[in-house]
C-alpha cells in the first residue's frame, strides 16, 4: 500500500507546480512582448484538435476589428486577392507536402476594399504518426510600403531602359524616304517625320517656313513683296 505524501511534501509540490506556472507565465508575456514589438500577425492552425488562432494584429493589420473575421484557412484564402490566389494557396500547399517552411509575397484585401502587400512565413510545426500535418503555424508582415516602392523602382527601370532604347534608335541609322520624307520605324511602318520624333524623344514640334519656302510660296504675292521692302530685304 502507497503511503500518503506528508504535509510537507504536499506543501513542496505545491510550491513546485507555483514556480512551474509563474515561469510558463514569464515566458508566455516574453513571447507577446516579442511577437507585439515585431508587429506581425501570427497565425496557429491546430488540425489535430481542430482549433485556429489568429492573433488581433493579423486582423487590424487589414483594418479589421480584432476577432472581426472566423479564425480559419477560408478567411485566408479569401482575403487573397484573385490574382494571387491560386497560386499562393498551390505554393503554400507544395511545401506542406514536402514537409518544408514556406516564405512568399501575396495581396490581403483590407475592410475597405483596398489591398495590402504581406510577407507570409510559416512551417508545420507538428504531425501525427501517419505523417500528415497536425499543426501548422506562421507569421503575416506588413512590407507595402516597402513592396509599392520596389513597384515604383522597378516601373522607372522600365521608363529608363524604354528611353535609353529611343536614344539608341535615333543613334542608329533611321531610313528617311527620299521623296516625301517619311521615316521608317523598327516594325518595318513609314511615319512622318514628326510623328516619328515625338514617339522617340522629348522633343516637340512647332512649324513654321524658312526663308527660302517663303520666297517660293508667296514671292509673287504684292503684300510679301511690300514686307520684304520695309525690312530691307
Amino acid at each position: 500500500m502507497t503511503a500518503k505524501p506528508s504535509y510537507e511534501e504536499l506543501v513542496f509540490h505545491i510550491q513546485e507546480l507555483k514556480s512551474e506556472m509563474a515561469r510558463l507565465k514569464t515566458n508566455e508575456e516574453r513571447t507577446r512582448l516579442a511577437i507585439e514589438a515585431v508587429n506581425d500577425g501570427i497565425f496557429d492552425y491546430d488540425l489535430k484538435n481542430r482549433e485556429t488562432h489568429f492573433s488581433a494584429r493579423y486582423y487590424t493589420m487589414l483594418g479589421y476589428e480584432p476577432y472581426e473575421l472566423p479564425a480559419c484557412r477560408e478567411t485566408w484564402i479569401n482575403l487573397l486577392h484573385p490574382d494571387d490566389r491560386e497560386k499562393t494557396v498551390a505554393y503554400v500547399d507544395q511545401r506542406i507536402a514536402e514537409k518544408k517552411s514556406w516564405s512568399l509575397e501575396f495581396r490581403l484585401r483590407t475592410k475597405s476594399g483596398g489591398y495590402r502587400w504581406i510577407l507570409g512565413r510559416g512551417k508545420v510545426s507538428a504531425w501525427d504518426k501517419e505523417g500528415n500535418p497536425a499543426r501548422r503555424t506562421g507569421t503575416h508582415k506588413d512590407i507595402t510600403d516597402r513592396k509599392e516602392a520596389e513597384l515604383e523602382r522597378e516601373a522607372l527601370i522600365r521608363k529608363l531602359n524604354k528611353a535609353l532604347k529611343d536614344v539608341k534608335t535615333l543613334g542608329g541609322l533611321i531610313p528617311i524616304c527620299s521623296s516625301c520624307k517619311k521615316i521608317r520605324d523598327d516594325k518595318g511602318y513609314w511615319n512622318h517625320l514628326e510623328s516619328y520624333f515625338e514617339q522617340h524623344s522629348t522633343a516637340l514640334f512647332s512649324h513654321s517656313l524658312c526663308p527660302g519656302c517663303m520666297d517660293e510660296i508667296y514671292g509673287k504675292d504684292e503684300w510679301y513683296r511690300d514686307m520684304k521692302k520695309d525690312k530691307g530685304e
